[in-house]
């Protein structure tokens, strides 16, 4: 699996032969130069030989390699709105179909035919409600001002109702003549009490029943007219308090019908909710009878039918198709190789099944959660895979098992160098021993590109063909 870019971690020591000639670099890069001499010096006699490889233009890739399935670009598994006989199935499993191609029909839509006549009736008195509001705005209107003024009628009769505590009913002569006719009838039953010895029954009947009954019947005139009853009170402040409350409701619906054109924006909002809502149901209902003829959404090949004319069928799924013309593949890498899994990069695939086909594509999914597999951290994506022709779509099934490599970095015709080669002078510069006429060597500094893990991309500084210093081998 090819590497991110990192320079390698095994430097070789620099052993040169004793009559090579050097050219010393300023700074770091002579210095570095001026060690290795010192020590091919050394090394000279030890009869250490120098190893070298050639700069060579090539193409460089650096990929992540996985494994994928495909699956279809789309499926739609498609059901009969009601379960009832099924009439004709017109295709069959693995059948090409076409967008708007009819693949099965119920027998009897009766039903359903009965729904959208019901729907569209409910649509139109829906209309004709919010159309009424409109009609009769200005009469709602007049009668919204007429309500204004009874209210205000009920208000001024229920101030004028009002009673309170210590008010008196009647004027002062009719409470003082109750008054009176009290004190009087009083008078006369305690005379009448005093004459009765006790005994006598027909006495006590015939006169002091009736006496207290007539005093009683005075105190009650008295004491009416004396004033209001607590029950009273509290009734009269609640009709008063009601018609304040009658009365502001009336002005406010007549604010709102004056601000309206006379429509009361409350009930028109309900009826422009509830036409909506018909329409909907009359939409689902249309839907549903168009439902009972199934026809393909796209173009597509049919993956499993249910059924056969005559059986009597569910709303479950009945005919499924699936595209193929569109294929993608689910595929999963190591985390290790999660920089290279990015949306946008391009991707090779190889099915099992097709090995000699080379299918592309680009990731258009990747999931940002790894997912344990087989013990490992992966991570999971989708290509879109961009088909050269409609026969290569024909190759194709659901299910397929693929090696996926995505493609992080190419150079194409690039200048290629060993990594082994490479030396890291700091600072961001890089440098390599270019061996010259008779042995000599060079230190040339070079620019990089994108690096695996055994070449280097040189942006400059060398050329195809030259030969560099990888570094000693011992040779005793």
């Amino acid at each position: 699996m090819a590497g991110k870019f990192k320079l390698s971690k095994k430097m070789k020591k620099w052993i040169l032969p004793a009559a090579v000639i050097f050219v010393v670099a300023a700074g770091v890069g002579g210095y570095f130069l001026w060690r290795q001499a010192n020590t091919a010096q050394a090394a000279g006699a030890s009869g250490n030989t120098l190893n070298t490889a050639q700069v060579r233009t090539g193409d460089l890739t650096l990929s992540a390699s996985g494994s994928g399935t495909l699956v279809a670009g789309q499926q739609a598994d498609l059901a009969f709105p009601v379960a009832g006989k099924v009439a004709s199935v017109d295709v069959t499993v693995g059948e090409k179909v076409t967008q708007g191609q009819q693949l099965a029909a119920l027998a009897d839509t009766s039903a359903l035919t009965a729904a959208v006549a019901a729907a569209d009736l409910n649509v139109k008195l829906a209309q004709q409600t919010l159309d009424d509001l409109t009609i009769n705005a200005p009469v709602t209107l007049a009668q919204a001002k007429v309500a204004v003024v009874d209210a205000q009628e009920a208000l001024t009769t229920a101030q004028n109702s009002i009673k309170k505590t210590g008010m008196a009913r009647c004027d002062t002569d009719t409470t003082e003549a109750y008054k009176d006719r009290y004190d009087f009838l009083k008078s006369s039953e305690n005379e009448i009490v005093d004459n009765w010895d006790g005994k006598d029954a027909d006495y006590y009947l015939n006169r002091v029943v009736p006496a207290k009954d007539e005093t009683v019947k005075a105190l009650a005139n008295y004491v009416y007219c004396q004033g209001y009853f607590e029950s009273e009170i509290v009734t009269s402040e609640s009709d008063l308090t009601g018609a304040e409350v009658t009365l502001k409701q009336a002005e406010a619906d007549l604010a709102a019908l004056q601000a309206n054109a006379g429509i009361d924006p409350i009930e028109l909002a309900k009826a422009q909710t509830a036409l909506a809502e018909a329409k909907v149901a009359y939409e689902q209902a249309e839907e549903n009878l168009a439902g009972a003829t199934l026809t393909a959404p796209f173009d597509g090949i049919v993956l499993s039918v249910a059924g056969e004319a005559g059986d009597t069928a569910g709303t479950g799924a009945f005919i499924s198709i699936i595209d193929l013309s569109h294929p993608r593949v689910e595929f999963s890498v190591d985390e290790s190789d999660m920089d290279k899994a990015v949306v946008g990069n391009a991707a090779n695939v190889v099915f099992d099944a097709l090995p000699d086909d080379i299918f592309t594509g680009k990731v258009v999914q990747v999931t940002p959660q790894l997912i344990s597999s087989g013990g490992y951290q992966v991570l999971q994506g989708v290509v879109q895979l961009e088909l050269a022709d409609a026969a290569d779509a024909d190759k194709l099934i659901d299910g397929l098992n693929a090696s996926v490599e995505i493609i992080a970095a190419d150079a194409k015709n690039a200048v290629l160098l060993p990594l082994d080669a490479l030396r890291d002078l700091g600072g961001g510069e890089y440098g390599v021993f270019v061996v010259g006429f008779g042995g000599a060597l060079k230190l040339q500094t070079v620019t990089i590109g994108i690096q695996d893990d055994y070449y280097v991309q040189i942006l400059s500084g060398l050329e195809g063909g030259e030969t560099v210093s990888t570094g000693l081998v011992e040779t005793k």
